[in-house]
């Protein structure tokens, strides 16, 4: 900076002449991938450049940012997403080493990368998140866009690049000769741009986890549950009161996300759908704060569930001989509309939450409908069936002309199907969809996964989670890939990070957990001992199982008598927890009696589990003054 003069006057003094993001450093990471392979041979006069400038290792790219004054290229978002770019999968002929003779490939990970590119990937979001960087995540903000960007501040800071590089520094349309402005223009589409500052004073530090604690204590809100799994509370809560004659367990449990309230409206409790094997559906209030600060969430029973004459029912029965799960079940995200399936006449039924009735029996597939996905937009629904087919709905809220001595008017609820989607050779079981990544995944007993675009319905392909077994015929020269005895897919999930988490299970009642990679690479396979009841992905990083066990005890009575042995069954539940990356356990939560859907309320601050009998177990946080059982 010191040394540079421009005699002209036109060029200020800066301390690098290189950028930290510009189009030719992100095709220098991204150099395995189209179409940046392409454009890195056309930036190299058409050929690739030598192989030891080339992004080839993590440790000769740490020493050349770390010691080189040029290079001060910055990480680009596809070292927290993106494994594939670390891989040279279209096996392009990158060149040699010089020093010696190696051949340039994938990239040479860090020693504590497991020889993973996805264990990479995880452990740099996890190091995005971590408290270290949340202390100094601040000063890069000063740097890139806050009041370090420019003017003294930027000089005091070593942070001044050449003058092209800044917003507005040269008027392009006043430079009159037409071969200096495509130079220019050349220079500032190549050289990189400052982003506009938007601070002019200090960012603050963000907050560490053990802070946003406190605070939360404080305002008596609920932290998420996972920041400390050695601390939490159980709280029972009954749904239907134990003096029904029938058992009707919980099967599916529901707080929608994006419940909204007028002005008038504010303070009051948001809607947790519980539904029924028997059809009955609750509207019960929930918050997930007390205001009395005793507990840990304000739960209000629906009135209507304690005398059965004021149940409010699907109206429609469900198919006989049918297992009813909270995969037939779906909430739009408003808590004014509940999507059922399993219904005899082969329908998907639309129940409003607001009338208590059921408003509307859609049927398009010609067997049962076994699943159902709703998107987190809540404008695109997926359902299954025992017809081997999925299909595509749009969830459309459209005026309606009510005939009446007014002829009113209003805004109904209306499924318009899209595409059909085909391609499985036994019923569907399950469906997972994510508009944000454009996909639809679907099992079914024919032990497959088949994965579709969200958009048009377009096939992507297939996934074998217990593999297709080869058959090879010498004779003719041929081979054949067959599935012999499938294992059915029980239950998909997808993850806001590109993962496919996928449930096998056999008939020793043991279940397998796949994780899958969005482009269908088999990245982790783990052996649960059990069947899984139910699954949740949380907060990027946890899987949450169900399970129920069988116990033998001897009965009380006989314990203290030389009565012949005897033993009775009980089936108790288990809730375990597992990094979601390398499946190991985290923490395992006992409960006393049988396990029959989970859900997640909204920022993981409660966990909510439908057991036997119609109760509600309740898992949150432990606060300073819990007063329930204690785990």
């Amino acid at each position: 900076y010191e040394s540079f003069h421009d005699p002209t006057g036109l060029m200020k003094k800066f301390h690098y002449g290189t950028h930290y993001s510009n189009a030719a450093s992100v095709i220098h990471y991204l150099i395995r991938m189209e179409p940046f392979t392409t454009l890195h041979i056309q930036l190299q006069s058409g050929k690739f450049d030598i192989a030891d400038r080339q992004f080839q290792s993590f440790h000769s790219s740490w020493l050349s940012i770390l010691h080189n004054p040029n290079n001060v290229k910055e990480l680009i978002p596809e070292f927290y997403y993106l494994p594939e770019f670390l891989i040279n999968s279209n096996q392009f002929d990158l060149g040699r080493l010089q020093s010696t003779n190696t051949i340039v490939n994938d990239v040479k990970l860090p020693p504590w990368a497991r020889n993973s590119v996805e264990y990479f990937i995880y452990q740099n979001r996890l190091a995005l998140e971590c408290d270290h960087v949340s202390a100094h995540l601040n000063k890069w903000i000063d740097l890139i866009f806050g009041y370090k960007q420019q003017g003294q501040e930027a000089i005091d800071a070593c942070n001044v690049f050449t003058y092209c590089s800044y917003e507005k520094a040269i008027d392009v349309d006043a430079i009159e000769d037409q071969i200096t402005r495509e130079a220019i223009e050349s220079m500032i589409q190549h050289f990189g741009q400052i982003p506009s500052q938007l601070l002019f004073e200090e960012h603050p530090k963000r907050k560490t986890k053990e802070q946003v604690v406190v605070d939360y204590e404080l305002q008596g809100r609920a932290v998420n549950i996972f920041w400390d799994l050695n601390h939490i509370d159980l709280f029972f809560v009954e749904i239907t009161p134990s003096d029904e004659k029938i058992c009707d367990p919980i099967v599916f449990l529901s707080i929608p996300k994006n419940q909204i309230r007028s002005f008038f409206q504010q303070g009051m409790l948001d809607i947790l759908v519980t539904v029924s094997v028997n059809r009955i559906v609750g509207n019960n209030g929930w918050l997930p704060y007390d205001k009395s600060l005793s507990s840990s969430f304000t739960f209000e029973r629906d009135p209507t569930l304690q005398t059965e004459r004021n149940h409010h029912i699907i109206t429609i029965p469900f198919a006989p001989d049918l297992e009813i799960t909270s995969k037939l079940f779906s909430v739009s995200h408003d808590a004014k509309y509940l999507f059922s399936g399993g219904h005899w006449n082969c329908s998907l039924c639309v129940y409003s939450l607001s009338k208590n009735k059921t408003i509307s029996s859609v049927i398009k597939h010609v067997d049962i409908v076994t699943c159902t996905a709703l998107d987190s937009t809540g404008t695109i629904l997926v359902s299954g069936s025992k017809d081997k087919t999925c299909i595509i709905w749009h969830v459309r809220m459209e005026e309606m002309t009510i005939t009446t001595p007014t002829d009113r008017t209003s805004r109904g609820l209306t499924l318009v199907p899209t595409n059909v989607l085909y391609g499985h050779d036994s019923e569907i079981t399950c469906v997972a969809l994510s508009t944000e990544l454009d996909i639809i995944v679907s099992g079914s007993l024919d032990g497959t996964c088949n994965m579709y675009t969200v958009q048009n319905g377009t096939y992507i392909q297939t996934l074998y989670p217990t593999g297709p077994k080869i058959i090879v015929f010498p004779h003719i020269g041929l081979s054949s890939i067959i599935q012999t005895l499938p294992v059915p897919i029980q239950q998909i999930r997808l993850s806001d990070e590109r993962h496919i988490l996928i449930q096998t299970s056999s008939n020793d009642d043991s279940s397998v957990l796949h994780m899958y990679s969005i482009n269908g690479k088999l990245i982790h396979r783990e052996l649960v001992p059990y069947k899984i009841i139910d699954f949740l992905l949380c907060d990027n990083k946890y899987i949450v199982i169900a399970i129920n066990i069988l116990q033998y005890h001897q009965p009380t009575h006989l314990r203290a008598t030389r009565a012949p042995t005897t033993t009775q069954s009980t089936v108790v539940g288990k809730i375990i927890i597992k990094d979601m990356f390398d499946m190991k356990m985290i923490r395992t939560i006992r409960l006393p009696t049988q396990i029959n859907c989970l859900h997640l309320a909204k920022d993981f601050t409660h966990l909510l589990v439908g057991v036997k009998g119609g109760k509600l177990i309740v898992i949150t946080a432990k606060r300073k003054r819990s007063f329930l059982l204690d785990i």
